[in-house]
């Protein structure tokens, strides 16, 4: 699979994207079916992807990031170890986007 960096068009489209980091099944349930700890290293795929969610963030863009067991092992494990690759980088806090409440009319 290629790097997010190996992308020779703009994948983002709107003024928000999400990302979700699904793994290949078969071989994760090879090692594991209990989900509870990370049983495959993916860190230097998540460094990778640090690196791109930053500069989408540069842009303005939010960013949903979703993970499932079938990744690295355990969902929850894995964005916490994309959070954590964040702040070894130094990057800006990752925040929560704020929702905004707008009332439409009919002829917006």
């Amino acid at each position: 699979m290629p790097s997010p960096a190996d992308l020779k068009f703009d994948p983002i489209t709107a003024d928000w994207t999400y990302i979700r980091w699904l793994g290949d099944r078969k071989q994760i349930e090879e090692q594991t079916t209990t989900w509870e700890k990370t049983v495959v290293d993916r860190t230097p795929e998540l460094s990778t992807w640090v690196d791109f969610c930053y500069q989408i963030r540069k842009r303005g863009v939010i960013v949903f990031a979703y993970a499932n067991n079938h990744y690295a092992g355990h969902a929850p494990a894995t964005i916490e170890q994309f959070r954590k690759l964040w702040q070894e980088k130094g990057l800006p806090e990752i925040s929560k986007p704020a929702r905004v409440r707008r009332e439409y009319s009919l002829f917006d």
